[in-house]
């Protein structure tokens, strides 16, 4: 089932004084976001192949707590309908959700197109918008498929070719539907697995090498898709491509010149990089 976080915004009484009405923007969007590997379930399903998540889990269980995995996870994989129906009951209006690349490719590349996997977003898509629910689609949650990563991964510069063809497939089978696209999801923490081993997957240890080429191939890969959904798809889908980036927010430990500098520094390498 489908976990959801509320988040109630309160206002003191002092803060209030004056103001008789709060309102949001006639078309601002209410809604809820998960991802692939940590809802869907059916890891093996449906002619789904293996991703990065499911080797690091399944070979180190003593790395995680609990030793638990996303095999089964919230089961959306079977429960989607419900999962839609929760959403439908909280008064959401948007639900971002991410595809799982292996399980649209199963070896991440266009030569092998599971139509199990694109007949499951299809459904989870119609589902959607038969409840008055707009899809916004994150092409990528962390979970490269397991062959590319056999060749390199995110610091492989050739990776972005295979995005761009993955990317290529979802414009082609949902961009009538789907007017919100995300290529990346918080590139910084994913880029990181390949710098520090306790990151995640795939948990390699290259600080200062693998993260910044794995960064370099993502911004690369992002621009790509971002200009073949502008040259290709937009006219007809008229939809909008972006990025969600993740930073920790900086402020300087007094108001020396120094320490306004080492907070600006640190946001640059944190969001900076990809901003």
């Amino acid at each position: 089932m489908l976990a959801v976080t509320l988040v109630v915004l309160g206002v003191t009484l002092g803060a209030a004084r004056g103001v008789t009405n709060y309102s949001f923007p006639p078309h601002f969007l209410f809604g809820a976001a998960t991802a692939s590997y940590q809802i869907e379930g059916g890891w093996n399903e449906g002619g789904k192949g293996e991703n990065i998540w499911d080797r690091l889990t399944h070979l180190h269980p003593d790395w995680i707590a609990d030793g638990l995995n996303g095999d089964v996870a919230a089961d959306s994989y079977h429960l989607y309908k419900e999962d839609i129906r929760a959403l439908k009951e909280l008064g959401m209006n948007v639900y971002r959700f991410s595809v799982a690349w292996s399980r649209v490719l199963p070896t991440g590349d266009v030569d092998v197109v599971n139509k199990v996997g694109l007949a499951y977003y299809n459904s989870l898509i119609n589902e959607l918008l038969a409840n008055g629910i707009e899809p916004m689609v994150t092409m990528y949650h962390w979970d490269l498929p397991q062959p590319l990563q056999d060749i390199g991964g995110w610091p492989n510069l050739a990776i972005a070719d295979y995005f761009e063809e993955y990317a290529r497939v979802l414009f082609t089978h949902f961009g009538d539907r789907v007017k919100w696209w995300i290529t990346f999801n918080e590139p910084l923490s994913f880029c990181a697995g390949y710098g520090e081993w306790r990151a995640g997957a795939p948990a390699i240890d290259a600080h200062g090498i693998g993260d910044y080429m794995a960064a370099h191939t993502v911004l690369h890969a992002h621009a790509r898709v971002y200009h073949l959904y502008d040259k290709v798809f937009r006219k007809k889908q008229k939809g909008r491509v972006g990025i969600t980036l993740d930073s920790q927010w900086c402020e300087p430990l007094d108001s020396t010149e120094e320490s306004k500098q080492a907070a600006e520094r640190e946001l640059q390498f944190q969001l900076g990089w990809f901003a």
